[in-house]
């Protein structure tokens, strides 16, 4: 069972469709980090990954890192991302005026949103 946070904006209402953030573990964000956060849209999380990068790449080239510890440290910090990208990604939906609305469980995106708004149109009614 997966948990979802529902995320929606006041003004809006029920005329856009709110936004549903994963909770744990975030497979894309540990696998691509730098192209994960350029979609996103985690423009300060991509220049610190892409720091990030090049510090190690700079390790590697003047032999303060050998190739072994440098795969550890980018497999560390990979799982890092990949742990706090749904808490980036809330965190930016917090700064453009986004509410937590709900949370929803399901084996599935599609089967969460239906619980979801099963809930929210049997309290309409």
């Amino acid at each position: 069972m997966k948990l979802y946070t529902i995320h929606l904006r006041p003004e809006d209402g029920l005329q856009k469709k709110p936004v549903f953030v994963r909770e744990g573990f975030n497979f894309y964000a540990f696998l691509f980090a730098g192209l994960w956060a350029l979609y996103q849209r985690l423009w300060v999380i991509f220049i610190f990954i892409l720091l990030f990068n090049i510090a190690v790449g700079y390790a590697l080239q003047t032999h303060i890192l050998l190739k072994p510890s440098a795969l550890v440290i980018q497999l560390g910090f990979n799982l890092l991302v990949g742990y706090l990208g749904n808490d980036w990604v809330r965190a930016r939906l917090n700064r453009k005026g986004y509410l937590l609305a709900d949370v929803s469980a399901g084996d599935s995106l599609l089967r969460a949103e239906q619980r979801y708004f099963e809930r929210v149109l049997a309290s309409a009614a």
